[in-house]
């Protein structure tokens, strides 16, 4: 829990001031609703949020020796949770789990509002899995814990966020308000 209020100081003022710099051509565009920009701002700032919590951290305090761990943990096997008790005890290891889950709901949920192109099930699926091989690959190499059981939570989560959509993209909400824009190109 350490961890996440540490992430909530430090990663979340970084991620939203990096966004906002980030956007800033976007944010000057006339054709776009004042929505469609925050949820793209949105997008960016919470997607710099989960590299930050997940590899930033280790990369800003340690520079390019943070690829140089002593060591390399990985694990290929699935679940393998449910049949071995981890060193740091059940009720920590269903905490993982849960926020891995959780962490990848807002990415489910905004990928598709602002990326048209990723609105079918299986792209967002493919986008949302190669971004969480991307970072498990990255903790990897940073001598973090690269887990398939993070990737599947990680897209699991991503996937709820993604039914989320889908259940407001054909409120009237969703096609007045969250959508109105989507349609134009990038």
């Amino acid at each position: 829990m350490g961890m996440v209020i540490g992430i909530s100081i430090i990663g979340v003022p970084i991620s939203c001031l990096a966004a906002w710099f980030f956007t800033r051509r976007y944010r000057k565009r006339t054709d776009r609703t004042k929505i469609r920009k925050l949820m793209i701002w949105g997008l960016v700032a919470y997607g710099l949020l989960v590299f930050f919590a997940t590899v930033g951290l280790d990369l800003i305090m340690f520079g390019p020796y943070a690829f140089l761990p002593p060591v390399h943990l990985v694990n290929f096997i699935p679940f393998v949770w449910i049949q071995e008790t981890y060193q740091m005890g059940f009720a920590r290891m269903i905490e993982q789990l849960l926020l891995n889950i959780a962490m990848f709901v807002p990415l489910g949920f905004l990928i598709p509002v602002c990326l048209p192109q990723c609105r079918k099930a299986g792209i967002c699926l493919i986008s949302l899995a190669g971004s969480s091989l991307f970072i498990e690959v990255l903790q990897y190499f940073i001598g973090r814990s690269a887990d398939i059981d993070d990737l599947i939570m990680n897209v699991a989560g991503g996937m709820l966020g993604w039914l989320i959509f889908k259940a407001l993209q054909n409120t009237k909400w969703g096609k007045e308000v969250l959508l109105k824009d989507n349609t134009d190109s990038f």
